[in-house]
């Protein structure tokens, strides 16, 4: 930077810079529901890509067929299914490199194209880990004669941390023909997480990453 504002914390990390923008929670809550659950942002998010949902189920559950809802600059919440019959709950919340101005006094901070950075109304998220590295634990044949493989890491559960679910929500590419559904099991029980993808000719690696990220205040 050759001018401008930065805030350096005690480690020397940038927390704050008037060129770049932080990972900011830009609405939260909570979810409930039977055999998954829905969930409308309080207001219409208005970036182009859309929000980072990170959620955090309260007991061992199973997400799949995850959606974003809305479309570019107008995106108005996010579902996924679960096992029918079987109740889910926990805590979400959004969040995108932009922020917005809530805060009716304080400090707010925009790059030099005039988008808008920081508000101190605006709490931040901060990514904690990702996994990218996954042991395959084996594969089944479902009733619908296609198979079920599944991975796991060494990574728990009980850290406070939310799983992103924009990553679930994309499909498997198949060796050679269609493509898989992932599913991500929280357990609870052996604390970690298991990743699933449903298909006919699924490989038996899992490229795909998962990544955690917690509000900060």
């Amino acid at each position: 930077m050759t001018y401008g504002l930065t805030y350096v914390n005690s480690s020397n990390v940038v927390t704050l810079d008037s060129e770049f923008s932080r990972l900011v929670v830009l609405a939260k809550g909570s979810y409930s529901g039977t055999g998954g659950a829905g969930v409308g942002f309080p207001f219409t998010i208005t970036t182009a890509e859309p929000p980072l949902v990170f959620v955090r189920p309260s007991q061992s559950n199973t997400l799949c067929f995850c959606k974003i809802s809305g479309s570019p600059g107008a995106w108005t919440g996010f579902s996924f299914t679960g096992i029918a019959g079987v109740g889910t709950s926990g805590s979400w919340f959004c969040a995108a490199f932009q922020s917005a101005p809530l805060a009716k006094y304080g400090l707010r901070l925009w790059n030099g194209a005039a988008k808008l950075l920081f508000d101190n109304g605006t709490p931040c998220a901060q990514f904690t880990r990702t996994i990218s590295s996954w042991t395959y634990l084996g594969a089944e044949q479902t009733s619908q004669g296609v198979y079920r493989l599944s991975w796991t890491a060494s990574t728990p559960l009980n850290t406070g941390d939310f799983m992103l679910l924009n990553n679930i929500a994309m499909d498997v590419a198949g060796s050679s023909t269609g493509q898989g559904n992932q599913y991500a099991v929280w357990q609870y029980e052996n604390n970690r997480l298991v990743m699933q993808v449903i298909g006919v000719s699924i490989q038996t690696t899992l490229y795909t990453p998962v990544v955690f990220a917690k509000p900060i205040s």
